[in-house]
């Protein structure tokens, strides 16, 4: 009898996708199996419990990994609306000095709109990492 259960029906036919299920229990015509301690169905059953853990630690460190970025995404999103908010006074003030010492002031527009775009990306990131996060958990 094969490890993996193949129903009756199947195991008279030895076609492409029969070949490798049956391959584990040597030649397809042969003679009675030899018997050991091991049952089949308990190697079955094992291979199916590994199967299971490992699912469960892909899954899981898939989420602890997503969530983690997740995390740090946060943390840079606030960094960036703070330093926004310190750029733009920054950018106020260096203004002002320079009009009062008769310069020309500088034009932050293109830093301005890249701020705000890598703000945008962020915060992109963040609802597609926590939509995976939230799929992994449900897993």
């Amino acid at each position: 009898m094969p490890v993996i259960p193949i129903p009756r029906r199947v195991r008279s036919f030895h076609g492409p996708h029969t070949t490798c299920m049956h391959s584990a229990c040597g030649p397809a015509r042969a003679a009675q199996l030899v018997r050991s301690k091991y049952n089949n169905f308990d190697l079955y059953l094992k291979s199916r419990w590994m199967y299971g853990f490992v699912r469960f630690l892909l899954y899981f460190g898939c989420s602890l990994f997503t969530s983690l970025l997740w995390v740090a995404l946060s943390a840079l999103f606030c960094l960036q609306y703070l330093g926004v908010r310190v750029f733009l006074r920054l950018q106020y003030k260096l203004s002002v000095i320079l009009l009062l010492l008769g310069h020309r002031r500088l034009d932050f527009s293109l830093l301005n709109d890249l701020i705000i775009y890598s703000m945008h990306v962020t915060m992109f990131l963040l609802g597609g990492l926590g939509w995976c996060f939230m799929v992994f958990v449900d897993m």
